[in-house]
């Protein structure tokens, strides 16, 4: 009989409007092969194992304890820490940004918004600090499971009660992680540095390994080895991340984006924007609303078709 190999095991999943929250256990190494950004916060809590994070041209460790928090069209990977990984146990909390937009109207003076665009990153936990998030995954799950009347309004105080005292607990961004500060990892932030200035550009490969000292075998290969992306990967969901911005927020047709962007025409631009957002740029142009919210405009859109 053929042995059966599990890789992975979704053990919990729950969502209401706004927020969802899944448990995942790997039985062995996992690079994400998706590489994206997204209108939502990121909580990440690792239970057990390890994980490397990329994002903002730096490369993160984090370890059973740790939550990373990402932030909102913040381009960023996860992946496998050295050759020894043998998988991790970890619960992922998903806030829209539109629910935590209605969270700072229903209590302004959180200002949630603001503090988790100027506070995300790679947290070290204490024991306290880690049984509250647990705490909050489990009345979380309790809720989800249960499904008892007024169970949505429960998961919504549940989930804001800990925003605060998370939000007044870390304002001083002692318990941040830095950065690996290896030389390799140095190089690596130079690289993604110079290809965010230049994404709009043709890259070259020589010009790179010229700017840097660098051969051009070692720059793809190190570079793929620290953010899961390969350069043509990288230089591409820059520029759609920039297109999607575009087109909420422009009149600007998508032949002229296109030609912005740096495509070298229409049709590879929309093929580069299916793969990354799983609908065509006409699709996500269309699926595009805005709201208004106090004097700012939020822009909301239909995250189904390519979350």
């Amino acid at each position: 009989m053929k042995e059966i190999t599990v890789d992975n095991k979704i053990t919990f999943f729950g969502k209401v409007d706004g927020v969802s929250v899944e448990q995942l256990i790997r039985y062995q190494k996992f690079d994400m092969k998706v590489k994206h950004f997204h209108s939502q916060y990121e909580f990440f809590y690792i239970i057990e194992g390890k994980r490397q994070f990329f994002f903002n041209n730096k490369s993160y460790n984090a370890y059973a304890g740790d939550l990373a928090i990402i932030d909102t069209n913040l381009v960023h990977t996860t992946r496998t820490v050295d050759e020894d990984d043998k998988g991790y146990n970890r619960v992922i909390l998903y806030i829209d940004y539109e629910q935590m937009c209605e969270f700072d109207k229903l209590y302004p003076g959180l200002n949630l918004v603001d503090f988790f665009h100027k506070n995300y990153g790679i947290y070290h936990f204490n024991d306290e600090q880690k049984a509250n998030f647990l705490n909050l995954y489990r009345d979380l799950r309790h809720e989800f499971t249960k499904k008892k009347k007024g169970y949505k309004d429960r998961i919504y105080i549940y989930l804001l009660s800990w925003l605060a005292r998370f939000s007044q607990s870390y304002g001083n961004n002692e318990n941040i992680a830095a950065p690996r500060d290896d030389q390799r990892a140095q190089t690596v932030s130079k690289i993604s540095s110079y290809l965010e200035k230049n994404y709009t550009k043709q890259i070259l490969l020589e010009e790179i390994s010229d700017k840097l000292y660098l051969s051009k075998y070692y720059l793809c290969r190190i570079f793929k080895e620290y953010t899961g992306f390969t350069i043509t990967e990288y230089v591409n969901i820059l520029r759609i991340k920039k297109a999607t911005d575009l087109l909420e927020n422009s009149d600007k047709s998508i032949l002229e984006i296109a030609d912005l962007l740096g495509f070298e025409s229409m049709t590879y631009f929309e093929r580069v924007f299916k793969k990354f957002m799983n609908v065509t740029p006409l699709k996500y142009k269309k699926s595009h609303h805005s709201v208004i919210y106090g004097q700012k405009e939020l822009n909301t859109i239909d995250d189904s078709d390519y979350i």
